[in-house]
């Protein structure tokens, strides 16, 4: 009976790592092709426009696409050939073990803080106070974006520290060797700076520009710039609600349990779905 039952668990083991790897290996390649076309279509028509050298907005858009595409080719493309292809040059560089989620993790931080003064931005454009709407700045939006990258690289000056290519038990492993940055990447990083925080602040000031854009419609028209501007902020917001909240649900669960004793079953299904979301949570820099 044992026996019958572990054969049962070992089937739906095997069923479930096939439908989770080409569900995890088609979504990437949808998700790389699409983004990477995406982002240098934005460029050509950012640049041909030119609308970023004198629109808040804009400018935080234009330098998202190539923050977005940096991520895809770097993120995304080297975790294709990780889980698809068994190639993770992370478990064979140990340059590229110190370096590669510290340089995401940049990217990915400063895209979440672009995605935020977007939404800040377009919330004051949309204002119908003439005051509040003249605090949009092309020179503050300038200063903002030096400071987030300045800060981004300093925060992630301990990372390049402390990951490591170890071998355990004949193992390579890349992985952070001061458990409590690991905690601390855990929880502030992972669960604060990419997930709530952002979910946050886009919920808020997205909700004011889509209240502002119902009292414009009656009291004043805005120029069709500013109009599509702010279209485009408020659908980067949706994009990141849709894309982000899971993976801030599945963070959160995985803190919550991390002392749960669990059998082998539910062990690989948490790792299977953990691989998925991790491919899914790039959909924000693809649908840019």
């Amino acid at each position: 009976m044992s026996s019958n039952n572990n054969t049962s668990i070992t089937l739906a083991i095997i069923q479930l790592q096939s439908g989770f790897y080409y569900s995890s290996l088609i979504l990437g390649f949808i998700l790389l092709i699409g983004g990477v076309l995406g982002n240098i279509l934005n460029v050509i028509i950012f640049i041909k426009v030119g609308n970023y050298k004198n629109n808040a907005c804009s400018l935080y858009m234009f330098v998202r696409t190539f923050l977005d595409l940096n991520m895809l080719l770097a993120g995304l493309a080297t975790r294709i050939l990780a889980t698809g292809f068994q190639t993770d040059f992370t478990l064979i560089n140990r340059i590229w073990c110190k370096t590669r989620l510290g340089f995401t993790d940049i990217n990915g931080i400063t895209t979440y803080t672009m995605i935020c003064l977007q939404a800040i931005d377009a919330c004051i454009c949309s204002s119908p106070s003439v005051a509040v709407r003249q605090k949009s700045n092309i020179r503050i939006a300038r200063y903002l974006i030096l400071g987030t990258l300045c800060f981004c690289f300093i925060h992630e000056i301990p990372y390049f520290i402390f990951q490591d290519l170890v071998v355990t038990s004949g193992t390579p492993m890349c992985i952070t060797t001061n458990a409590i940055y690991a905690q601390y990447r855990s929880y502030v990083v992972s669960l604060g700076i990419i997930t709530t925080i952002p979910i946050t602040v886009i919920s808020i000031f997205g909700y004011l520009t889509v209240r502002h854009m119902k009292t414009i419609g009656v009291t004043r028209s805005l120029s069709s710039l500013t109009r599509q501007t702010i279209s485009m902020a408020l659908f980067q917001i949706v994009a990141l609600l849709v894309f982000n909240s899971p993976f801030a649900t599945w963070q959160i669960y995985s803190i919550i349990t991390a002392n749960v004793v669990k059998d082998s079953y539910r062990r690989t299904v948490e790792q299977l779905i953990t691989s998925f979301i991790a491919t899914y949570a790039y959909g924000p820099y693809a649908v840019n």
